[in-house]
């Protein structure tokens, strides 16, 4: 199939769709496609951005530097009450 055949197909969907939750998880991805910073999903569906990524990553550097962390033994421990 080819590509316009295939945007009339998800077209043809989209119209027929009455969940919000899918219109607007498509809707996120489109908009991560759009921007070319989508680069990987939440657990819950939603994207992780670019951006996000890197605002984790310094808030994890500032926390290593805080000594806000935990020891693996401190991992273990918490993993046995789950």
């Amino acid at each position: 199939m080819d590509v316009q055949t295939e945007k009339l197909h998800l077209i043809e969907q989209l119209a027929r769709l009455q969940d919000i939750s899918i219109i607007q998880k498509v809707k996120e991805v489109l908009q991560g496609a759009d921007d070319g910073k989508a680069v990987g999903y939440n657990p819950d569906g939603s994207i992780i951005t670019k951006s996000d990524l890197i605002s984790r990553a310094e808030a994890s550097d500032q926390a290593i530097k805080e000594g806000r962390t935990k020891s693996i033994d401190q991992v273990r421990t918490n993993m046995k009450s789950w």
